[in-house]
Order: structure tokens, then sequence, then C-alpha cells
């Protein structure tokens, strides 16, 4: 009796087994020639796509700055958790074409500056030709390297506006450090109870203590907060402020600053992580980077624009994070046009920007 159940059974899997394989055979055959197809698009897309090279590959030792971009670059990169994207660069390592001697405004900064994140071609510096503008920053930089900038290019300054963007994310913290991870960098530190910049240790030799990265969004909200540790940064920010609007000044320029915020600056969701990152919740406040490089800069007369009265959530890019897309490029040629066409950065304090949109 036994023995003729287990076969009863037997038959029955048997038998429904082989209608439900009938059926798989559709489905396996559908995946079979999906992967297929999928690996067919994969090969055009390898046939189709540029050489590329990491964009550290387009940097190059430069003994006072620490880095500087390759001069005569005409290639592809690819960018951190982003695509790949075609850079230009002049004779001096600066993106564009385009001269600094020909230029009416020269914009100085870090990978903003740069143009990181989107075709040379598309970057603000380059959308409207007509406006005269010529980039002069490399990824990484902090603001120390924009003064030796400013002070190193002093004799080909006369007469521009030099727009300074000041990224909010990492500069001011990066102004203290020696190292941007494994790359020496020139920073500021205090000798004799006055501010100077350190560049003696800068050589191609490679910085053994990193510093994580994930520590610069927790400096950041420290920024926020009145307390000993962001007095010391925002002094820090007035002693460069200071020496960079001298610069130009002997240049016979005029120096504008613009504080570029990260998007996490400009939604409640990333206040809202920040202000529970810092060690005095209730004291937070998002507007005090702004406000005291304002008032730093409203001292010196120097023109300020609160870049988070500008800039949206929708100017950066959604998967990368951190730099603009071709929306938040169009927004700062726009900001740079209005800025020369209202002369608003000639008065002094914080220019109107209520015309940028």
């Amino acid at each position: 009796m036994f023995r003729t159940a287990v076969m009863f059974r037997t038959a029955v899997f048997v038998l429904a087994a082989v209608p439900c394989t009938l059926l798989l055979v559709p489905i396996m055959a559908t995946g079979v020639l999906l992967r297929g197809f999928l690996l067919l698009v994969n090969r055009i897309a390898q046939k189709l796509e540029p050489s590329f090279v990491p964009w550290t590959e387009m940097m190059q030792f430069d003994p006072l700055l620490g880095w500087r971009p390759r001069p005569n670059l005409n290639t592809h990169y690819l960018a951190i958790r982003d695509d790949v994207f075609h850079v230009v660069t002049d004779g001096d390592g600066w993106p564009g074409r385009s001269t600094l001697d020909a230029s009416r405004i020269v914009v100085i900064g870090d990978s903003v500056a740069f143009g990181y994140g989107v075709n040379t071609k598309r970057s603000f510096a380059e959308v409207d030709p007509s406006l005269g503008v010529k980039a002069v920053g490399a990824p990484g930089y902090s603001m120390v390297q924009g003064v030796q900038l400013m002070e190193q290019l002093r004799s080909r300054l006369e007469g521009k506006l030099v727009v300074w963007f000041v990224f909010l994310g990492n500069d001011i913290q990066d102004n203290l450090m020696p190292h941007l991870q494994h790359y020496r960098a020139p920073f500021v530190r205090r000798r004799n109870g006055r501010w100077e910049i350190a560049h003696a240790h800068i050589s191609s030799r490679r910085w053994e203590c990193s510093q994580p990265i994930p520590l610069r969004v927790r400096m950041l909200a420290e920024f926020c907060v009145p307390s000993p540790i962001s007095d010391r940064a925002y002094s820090a920010c007035g002693f460069l402020i200071g020496r960079a609007n001298s610069a130009c000044r002997e240049a016979g320029a005029q120096l504008a600053v613009v504080s570029i915020p990260p998007p996490v600056l400009l939604h409640a969701r990333g206040i809202a992580r920040l202000t529970s990152m810092c060690h005095r919740p209730e004291q937070f406040d998002a507007t005090l980077p702004d406000r005291r490089i304002s008032a730093l800069c409203q001292t010196l007369g120097v023109p300020f624009v609160a870049g988070r009265s500008i800039f949206k959530p929708s100017d950066y890019k959604h998967r990368e994070g951190i730099h603009w897309n071709q929306r938040g490029h169009l927004r700062v040629a726009a900001l740079l046009r209005n800025l020369v066409r209202n002369r608003a950065y000639s008065h002094g304090g914080e220019p109107n920007v209520s015309l940028v949109r």
C-alpha cells in the first residue's frame, strides 16, 4: 500500500512538472535573450565611449599650490560617482581655451570654479562667451590656494573683476588642514599670535596621515554653531580675505566673494541632519557661515554674495550630490552677468542679488 502511494505521488509530480517546465521554457529563453542583449549593448557602449582617465591623472605636482591641472589637456575624465566628461585646459592648466589676459572676469576657487562634472564647453565660464570669463582653480583647492593664485597672478589681474567662490562644504575646514587626503596642501596657522600661510611641508611625497571624508560634513555642522572652533575657522577666513583683497587692490582689480553652499544647507532634511551632528543642536544656525563671512567682507569693503539666496537644490546633481548640473551652471553665468551689468561689486558691502534668478 505504501509503495503504491509513493508511486502515485511520483506520477502526479511528474505529470505536474511537465506543463510547468513547458511554461518555464519561454521565460528562460527570454532571460537568455535579455542577457545577450545587455551584453551586446555593453560592448557597443564600450566601443562608442571615449577613453578616459581618473580626474587625479589630470593633475600634476606644484611646489606652491600642492597640485594643479596639467596644461593643454584635451581629454575625458571619470568624475567620482558620476559620468565621463570632456575637459580642455589652456597653457597654464586652467579650464578652457580662452586666456586670462583676454578676460574681464576671473573666477577663482576649487572644483566648482574648475567646472568639475560637466564638459568644459558647457561650464558657466563658457556658456556665454560675451561675458569674458576665465575660470582659475582645481578640484580640492581651499581658500589658501585661492589667495596664492591671486598673489601669483597679480600682474595679470589689472582692471578685472575677481570673483572668489568659497565652497562652504569644506573650504572653511580645509584652510586649516595641511593635506587633502594623501596630497600635501598649503594651510594657515597661527604663529606668534598671527596667522600665516604654511607651505614648507609641500612635496610630491604622499601624506600618510589622512582624514576620512565624512568628517567634513561633521565640521560643517560645527561651523554653523557659535564656538571657539568656529571662531578660529572664521578668523582664518578673515585673514585670507584680507590678504586676497590686498593682492587685488595692488593689482588694480576688484574682488568679490560668493559663498557656494552644498545642497545639504538648502533643504530641511539636510539641515536637520546637520543639526543632529553638532554638539549644540539648540544653537545650530544654517545662515551662520554666510553671516560670518559677510561681516568679514563688509569690514574690508569687499562685496559678498550669499549663495543660499541664489542656488536651489535643483541646481545640483541628484546622484553625485555636490556639483552643479547644467541648470546650476546657467545660474552662475546669470549671477556673473548681473554683477557686471549692475556694477554691484563696485560699491562695497553686499551686492543686490535680487536680479539673479
